[in-house]
C-alpha cells in the first residue's frame, strides 16, 4: 500500500510540476487546483517517506517560510501569486535540507528563462516571465533526485 501511496503522490507532483510549465508557459497563469494538488499530494508522500512526525512539522515550516517570503514579493510586485503558492507547495517537499537546492535550481532555471524571453520580440507593452516554468524545473529536480520511484 505504501508504494502506491508514494508513487500516486509522485506522479501527482510530476504530472503538476508539467502542466505548471506548460500551462503558465501559455497563459502566464498558475490555477489554484494546480497548486493544491502538489500540496495535498505531499501528504501520504510524507506519511510513508517520514518515520519522524517531527519531519512533517520541519516541512511545513518550509512551506510556511517560503509562503511568507514570496507573499511579500507578490505585495512588491516582484513574483505573481500563482509564483509565490507554487514556490510554497514545492518547498512543503524539500523541507529545509532540500530548499536550497531547490531555489538555486528554480532561479538558475529562471535566469535561462529570462535569458530565452529577452531574445524574442516583446509582445505588447512589456515582457513577462512564466516563472512557473522555472519552478516546474527545481521541483523536477528536485523529484529526481529524491524519487522512491525512480
Amino acid at each position: 500500500m505504501g508504494d502506491l501511496l508514494t508513487i500516486g503522490a509522485e506522479g501527482a507532483f510530476v504530472a503538476m510540476m508539467l502542466a505548471a510549465a506548460f500551462i503558465d508557459g501559455c497563459s502566464f497563469r498558475l490555477p489554484n487546483p494546480l497548486t493544491a494538488v502538489v500540496a495535498l499530494a505531499f501528504l501520504p508522500w510524507a506519511w510513508i517517506r517520514f518515520d519522524d512526525p517531527w519531519l512533517l512539522l520541519v516541512h511545513l515550516a518550509a512551506g510556511l517560510a517560503i509562503m511568507a517570503v514570496a507573499a511579500v514579493a507578490f505585495a512588491r510586485n516582484i513574483l505573481g501569486g500563482g509564483d509565490a503558492k507554487l514556490l510554497a507547495a514545492c518547498a512543503l517537499w524539500t523541507g529545509f535540507d532540500e530548499l536550497g537546492r531547490f531555489l538555486i535550481t528554480t532561479s538558475l532555471a529562471g535566469g535561462v528563462l529570462a535569458l530565452a524571453v529577452l531574445c524574442l520580440p516583446p509582445a505588447g507593452e512589456s515582457r513577462r516571465l512564466p516563472y512557473g516554468i522555472a519552478i516546474a524545473a527545481g521541483g523536477l529536480d528536485f523529484w529526481l533526485r529524491n524519487s522512491a520511484v525512480l
